[in-house]
């Protein structure tokens, strides 16, 4: 991690990173330092941007920010992976302040930024962008930037016009608006045939759109993967006993859950999670998918792989746009989207589901431990899954609206489920 800028050549990636006293978020209201990385390619040199660390720094001073003080969040450790939202934009802003090449103006042209991790999910997003360059014969071009701008700073950098859409799942956008968390999938939940079945018929797009709306955002469903691994564990969990008081890492409505059955619940980015098993100051962790999960070698410290995924059956993918620019596409450039959409989530759900398969097996191979969660630990989840979705509801007249919407689904497609297949 840089602490300070490098002045680069031509065409060079810069990076560079910024540090401010933030406002924690409203869970625990507690003052934060963190550290916010930005990164560009530079169609021009970056030495113009070179010097704004250090304005950075003598803003923070004007304003009081002299020597600010680490404070942990909420049962969460300092995340280093968070954006520096206004001069951050400014800076790479600047960074793609050029003009369209001769003869390309006919073409449009999309900035995306993916929010995701590289693999299978970042993958998914190039996919889509690839589709839509050959849908439209060349004349919807779209490029992708990897965390170009972190998921707090989406909103800001889509109205201001820095990136044109961004690839990702609506609960990234938790911060802005809690009651998008349900649409990239929540704990007991359904597989992922029913949540797309919801999304798509069940009424679950519309009503995405209408919180969405409400930020003057326009998003389309585009991918779909399946469950989560439950949990990676140093030492093998027996009962609900040995939860409480456990260091994990988790996120989202999971995280929620957990700290309602006694776990100390740490959100922490994918390459901070193994050294803190390694240095003991977690003691369990969960991630992502199985194969992901891999890449991060978290087997080799947990040995311990806990199924259900309760706390994330699917994970939804989505392309989002301010709903000006969804408005101003040609009826054309929009069908080519939702194509494009259509094929990446077929693409997502038959990939994903393969590349576990080769996961489980390789696991095995390295002696990792494949449990099931015990009944009663899946029951005490479960009800603790139930206080949280109630008191969610209970803030937010949009999120229960959703809520019903999806328990009216389920309740049709639980009864087709049972009717239809063997179990």
């Amino acid at each position: 991690m840089l602490s300070t800028t490098q002045s680069l050549e031509t065409g060079a990636f810069a990076q560079f990173s910024f540090r401010r006293a933030m406002k924690s978020s409203a869970a625990d209201e507690l003052d934060t330092f963190r550290t916010f990385p930005v990164s560009c390619l530079c169609p021009k040199p970056c030495g113009t941007v070179a010097g704004l660390d250090f304005r950075v720094r003598d803003m923070l001073h004007r304003q009081g920010v002299g020597k600010p003080r680490l404070v942990p969040e909420f049962g969460s450790m300092p995340n280093y992976f968070r954006m520096f939202g206004a001069l951050g934009g400014l800076a790479l802003a600047a960074c793609f302040a050029t003009g369209p090449a001769a003869g390309q103006e006919d073409v449009l042209r999309w900035r995306m930024n993916s929010l995701l991790y590289p693999k299978l999910f970042g993958e998914a997003g190039e996919r889509f962008a690839e589709t839509v360059r050959r849908l439209s014969d060349g004349s919807f071009a779209i490029e992708v930037h990897d965390r170009l701008v972190l998921d707090q700073d989406t909103f800001g950098a889509l109205e201001s016009g820095l990136v044109d859409a961004v690839w990702g799942s609506a609960g990234h956008h938790h911060r802005e608006d809690p009651a998008l968390t349900i649409f990239s999938g929540f704990p007991f939940g359904p597989d992922p045939a029913g949540f797309t079945a919801w999304m798509q018929t069940g009424g679950g797009a519309e009503a995405l759109e209408a919180i969405y709306a409400r930020h003057g955002m326009k998003s389309l469903y585009c991918g779909i993967l399946p469950a989560e691994g439950g949990g990676w564990f140093v030492e093998p969990i027996e009962s609900a006993a040995d939860l409480e008081g456990l260091s994990m890492r988790s996120f989202g409505y999971g995280a929620r859950v957990l700290r309602k059955v006694g776990v100390v619940p740490y959100e922490l980015p994918a390459e901070e999670i193994r050294p803190a098993l390694e240095t003991g100051l977690i003691g369990a962790a969960e991630f992502s998918l199985p194969s992901i999960d891999a890449d991060l070698g978290i087997a080799e410290v947990a040995q311990n792989l806990y199924f259900p995924g309760w706390q994330q059956p699917v994970t939804s993918l989505e392309v989002l746009m301010p709903e000006k620019t969804w408005a101003e596409l040609s009826d054309r450039h929009k069908a080519v989207l939702e194509t494009a959409c259509g094929d990446t989530l077929s693409w997502t759900a038959a990939e994903a589901t393969a590349q576990q398969v080769e996961a489980l097996s390789a696991f095995r191979a390295a002696g990792v431990e494949l449990h099931a969660w015990p009944d009663e630990v899946l029951l005490e989840l479960r009800g603790a899954w139930e206080e949280v979705i109630a008191e969610e509801t209970a803030r937010d007249p949009l999120l229960a609206k959703a809520w019903d919407s999806y328990l009216r689904f389920k309740d049709g497609y639980g009864d087709w489920q049972l009717r239809a297949y063997a179990e």
